[in-house]
């Protein structure tokens, strides 16, 4: 099974059609199971085009755009969390090839406005991958700085949503850097998960910000704040970085997490 996720920083990155063309190349190309993403943007008063979706959202033109490289048939999971920058709606999103069993989206944290920046919005899905039922989650966690918001508690709320034994896979931007801030990272693992990329048979640096990027200025260190986790030991083949100039071109601020895993 192939996974994806990254923060995509929709619409908020120069050139941004073409590094939409670099992944949706890239998916095509790669045949990804499950796709998570994060600062998936779209402007708040754009009209409607279905449900909460809005002309311009950038998962929505990401699936036009994958639609000439593919004829697979892609599932869209996709809410809004916040107001970002003023004029975006905000959302996280997942992308699966799979069709999808269950599906949910929940707020897990305290604060549950979209005019609220600390209000964290999670999607999930679960499908079924050879006679066994897996969860998906697209998570866009706060910085462990926060003051009114737990990451304990948030990631509870997260583990204990669906009351299943199901695999899941937390997959996302956990705004928490495993090199710099040791014990902050070792507080996410503590809540009873495991790091696809420590459990990896084969794995690169793992760094998905070299710079300073929104929530980080001050912070240019080769940081890795992108995840994917799981609530069970699992058979990891790889993790690997991608979309960072050496592995495909930059699309984002931040850089994408492929993992390949053997259920």
């Amino acid at each position: 099974m192939k996974l994806l996720t990254i923060n995509v920083h929709g619409w908020l990155e120069e050139n941004q059609m073409e590094k939409i063309d670099i992944l949706a190349r890239d998916i095509a190309e790669k045949q990804y199971d499950v796709i998570a993403m994060q600062e998936v943007n779209q402007l708040m008063n754009n009209p409607v085009i279905f449900d909460d979706i809005r002309q311009g959202n950038y998962g929505w033109v990401l699936l036009e755009t994958l639609q000439k490289y593919t004829d697979t048939d892609y599932y869209y999971h996709w809410s809004n969390s916040h107001i970002g920058f003023g004029k975006y709606n905000e959302g996280v999103a997942i992308i699966t090839r799979h069709k999808i069993k269950a599906e949910d989206e929940f707020y897990c944290t305290f604060a549950q406005s979209v005019r609220t920046i600390s209000a964290r919005r999670i999607v999930s899905i679960t499908i079924d991958y050879k006679g066994q039922d897996i969860e998906f989650y697209s998570c866009h966690m706060n910085l462990p700085t926060c003051e009114t918001e737990d990451m304990g508690e948030n990631l509870q709320s997260i583990l204990k949503r669906s009351r299943t034994d199901n695999l899941k896979i937390l997959m996302g931007d956990f705004n928490t850097d495993a090199n710099g801030n040791p014990e902050d990272y070792q507080n996410i693992v503590n809540q009873g998960l495991y790091d696809t990329y420590v459990m990896a048979e084969k794995k690169d640096s793992g760094i998905t910000v070299d710079k300073g990027i929104d929530g980080w200025d001050q912070d240019k260190s080769k940081k890795r704040i992108d995840y994917m986790f799981s609530n069970k030991q699992i058979k990891v083949k790889e993790s690997e970085v991608i979309f960072n100039g050496k592995n495909k071109g930059v699309v984002s601020d931040h850089f994408g997490i492929k993992v390949e895993i053997e259920i």
